[in-house]
């Protein structure tokens, strides 16, 4: 008789294990979309600010110091288990200053507030896996957070910003000051990571790079530029699934 108990249990703890995992393969199509409210910070590069030396290498043109917050709100919606489109609105502070730099002498500054629309192609290179929590008095509550793992995506992209840039410094009153062309296209390219809190909320990390169609984001562009000016985020993100029911067919 214990024996039978025994052998029955085993069998109820590996149904549970298996079944969610193919029961996930339907069950995605349940939660396809979700929102997202993010926030972390901005780093640009572009004409103004940099290393000291022009010999540096590009990492050195990073400043600690002018990093800015951004936020952003997004909407995702999956596609499949693999693939994901994401739109999303983002609001960026950049600032930057001749000051230690090799322009030193020259003293330009600026401060620039940016806003930026996106749309976005996911690609889970590690699948979410779907949260499964246990409450099973036979469990004694040993599996309640089975598959809360990692899951890992790249992503690009295309949208488009608008910005004021505002000199400082030096550069105002400048004639190289150009204030009156505030539209670009941006191509977002980066990877993130997420995890789940709960079932329905998860916590998750970006990091991407911007190429842009404009050389004006800091307000100036000097004779012989040859490139435009790049952008990068960091972000935390909260993430939300909302449920959707599926409807029920009405009988007659």
């Amino acid at each position: 008789m214990i024996k039978h108990i025994v052998k029955y249990r085993v069998y109820f703890l590996l149904l549970l294990l298996v079944f969610p995992s193919f029961g996930y393969g339907q069950k995605w199509k349940l939660d396809r979309t979700e929102i997202l409210f993010g926030v972390g910070t901005v780093s640009f590069f572009g004409d103004i600010g940099g290393a000291e030396s022009t010999d540096a290498l590009w990492i050195s043109d990073l400043d600690f110091m002018s990093t800015r917050p951004n936020v952003n709100f997004g909407y995702r919606y999956r596609i499949d288990e693999w693939g994901t489109i994401r739109g999303n609105l983002t609001y960026g502070r950049f600032i930057g200053s001749d000051e230690n730099s090799s322009n030193a002498d020259r003293n330009y500054a600026f401060t620039t507030n940016l806003y930026e629309l996106t749309g976005y192609f996911e690609y889970w290179l590690i699948k979410e896996k779907q949260m499964v929590r246990y409450s099973s008095m036979s469990l004694r509550d040993g599996l309640r957070r089975f598959n809360a793992t990692f899951s890992v995506y790249v992503f690009v992209g295309i949208g488009a910003v608008y910005f004021t840039p505002v000199a400082q410094d030096n550069f105002v009153g400048d004639p190289r000051f150009v204030d009156d062309k505030n539209f670009g296209i941006v191509l977002p390219v980066g990877i993130g990571i997420k995890y789940p809190l709960t079932s329905r909320n998860y916590l998750g990390f970006e990091f991407t790079g911007r190429l842009t169609s404009t050389d004006y984001i800091d307000g100036f562009k000097p004779s012989g530029s040859k490139y435009n000016d790049t952008y990068y985020f960091t972000s935390f993100y909260l993430t939300h699934k909302i449920k959707f029911k599926p409807k029920r067919r009405q009988t007659k």
